[in-house]
C-alpha cells in the first residue's frame, strides 16, 4: 500500500477520534473513566494500515485531544497509554499471525489482558496523582481496583470488536487496498 494512502487514511481516522472525544460521546463510569469509542479509529487504522498507520493515528489523535478536549494533556496521555498497547498488540498479531481466526483470537485475548493491567498501574501511579493531585498511597485506598479494571476490559472489547466489525464486516480492508 502506498505510504500516502496510509498517511491520509491515518490522519482522517485521527480526526474522527478527536471529534468523538471533543463531543464527548461517552458513558461515564464511576466518575473517573468514560466508556467511549475514541480508540475505535485507532484500531481501524491498525487493521487497515498495520502498526505504522495505527501509531500515526494514535499520535495525531493524542495531540488533537490534548489541544481540543477539556481533559487536556492528561486525558490525552491516559487515552494514549490505554490504547497504544492495543494498537501494538493488534499490529504485531496481524503481521505475525494474520487476521484469521487465530490471529484475531490471540490479539483480542492479549488486548483484554494487557489494557486493564496496564491502566490499573498507570491510573494508580500516574493518572490519579496528576489528574486529581492525590498521592498513590491514598489512591490505592480510595479507589477500588475494579473501578479501573472493569471499564478498561469493556473499552478493550468495544474498541476491538467495533473496529473489527467496521473493517472486516463491511469489507473495508479489501476496498482500501
Amino acid at each position: 500500500m502506498h505510504k500516502y494512502k496510509i498517511l491520509v487514511g491515518s490522519a482522517m481516522l485521527a480526526i474522527v477520534s478527536v471529534l468523538l472525544q471533543v463531543y464527548k460521546i461517552a458513558y461515564p463510569w464511576g466518575g473517573v473513566i468514560d466508556i467511549d469509542a475514541v480508540g475505535v479509529p485507532w484500531l481501524i487504522s491498525t487493521f487497515l494500515f498495520g502498526i505504522y498507520g495505527g501509531v500515526i493515528t494514535s499520535i495525531v489523535s493524542t495531540v488533537g485531544i490534548a489541544v481540543f478536549a477539556p481533559t487536556g494533556i492528561i486525558g490525552a496521555s491516559m487515552k494514549f497509554a490505554a490504547t497504544i498497547i492495543m494498537v501494538l498488540i493488534v499490529g504485531v498479531a496481524g503481521k505475525t499471525l494474520g487476521f484469521g481466526k487465530k490471529g484475531i483470537a490471540v490479539a483480542f485475548i492479549a488486548c483484554l489482558v494487557a489494557r486493564p493491567v496496564l491502566m490499573v498501574l498507570f491510573n494508580y501511579f500516574v493518572g490519579i496523582p496528576l489528574f486529581f493531585s492525590i498521592p498513590t498511597e491514598v489512591a490505592l485506598q480510595k479507589f477500588p481496583i475494579e473501578l479501573f479494571l472493569v471499564p478498561n476490559m469493556i473499552l478493550a472489547a468495544i474498541d476491538f470488536w467495533v473496529a473489527y466489525a467496521l473493517v472486516f464486516g463491511t469489507k473495508l480492508r479489501e476496498r482500501v487496498k
